[in-house]
């Protein structure tokens, strides 16, 4: 693995790893040097350009919702890294506040940053308010899938997590079975399009589309959150099933 430091669009500096597709989250955690977290929350998502209505939308469900729990509750953060879709919101969200961690987790043949000339193109960039990525050899969208996985598998070893969904589409599919597997609750954004509202449906039916969304919707682990119940409902959920207490805050 390497390591290095690079700076972001408005100055800010964050830590990058580079590693290969079957780093263990061990590894992983060990070269971003991140500290223990107190909880943890992953965002998969949407990367496509959303509608407006549906952007106001989750702006204030990932503002106030996500972003602001993380920040006051100093937890870790993990999501796709890239400067776009949900992950934009949660960056642009969290401003020059941040968590204990934000590490973003992408292929490292498809971003690039000031100063990378040799990825500039058609390489998407890394959203400049994360702290910490972990760029995974390769320049397919899903080679980075275990790392990930992994990643919050370690980071989760002492400390609750929670998976948050809105919007994605076949790779988030595969990250979410991943993760109910591993035990994680998920909380759905229902509204926020593609998978979110196919898990959601699922869960509603008992019968998911195929067979990845019913074995992820009978599993037990899903929560969905109506578009009418965010933010203050995801700010809830988080506060609850993270056992974030006033007690924890003062500690």
């Amino acid at each position: 693995m390497r390591r290095t430091d690079v700076v972001l669009p408005g100055g800010r500096a964050a830590v990058v790893v580079f590693a290969c597709p079957d780093v263990s989250g061990e590894d992983a955690v060990a070269a971003l040097r991140l500290e223990p977290p107190r909880g943890l929350v992953v965002l998969n998502g949407s990367t496509t350009e959303l509608a407006p209505e549906l952007g106001a939308e989750l702006r204030a469900s990932l503002g106030d919702g996500l972003a602001r729990i993380a920040v006051d509750e100093a937890l870790t953060v993990v999501t796709g890294g890239t400067d776009a879709g949900v992950f934009a919101i949660l960056g642009r969200a969290f401003g020059e506040e941040r968590p204990a961690a934000l590490v973003g987790v992408a292929p490292a043949g498809l971003v690039t940053w000031p100063g990378r000339e040799e990825k500039q193109g058609e390489a998407v960039a890394l959203e400049p308010h994360h702290t910490h990525f972990l760029l995974i050899d390769g320049d397919e969208w899903g080679v980075e899938t275990d790392a990930m996985v992994e990643l919050a598998a370690t980071l989760a070893e002492k400390c609750p997590s929670i998976l948050v969904v809105a919007g994605g589409g076949t790779g988030a599919k595969r990250e979410v079975l991943a993760q109910v597997r591993l035990g994680r609750e998920v909380v759905v954004l229902a509204g926020s399009g593609r998978l979110a509202d196919e898990l959601a449906a699922a869960v509603a039916s008992d019968n998911g589309t195929d067979l990845e969304t019913a074995e992820a919707a009978a599993s037990g682990l899903v929560t969905v959150l109506g578009r009418d119940g965010a933010p203050t409902g995801l700010a809830s959920l988080l506060r609850a099933r993270l056992s974030l207490t006033d007690e924890k805050r003062s500690a």
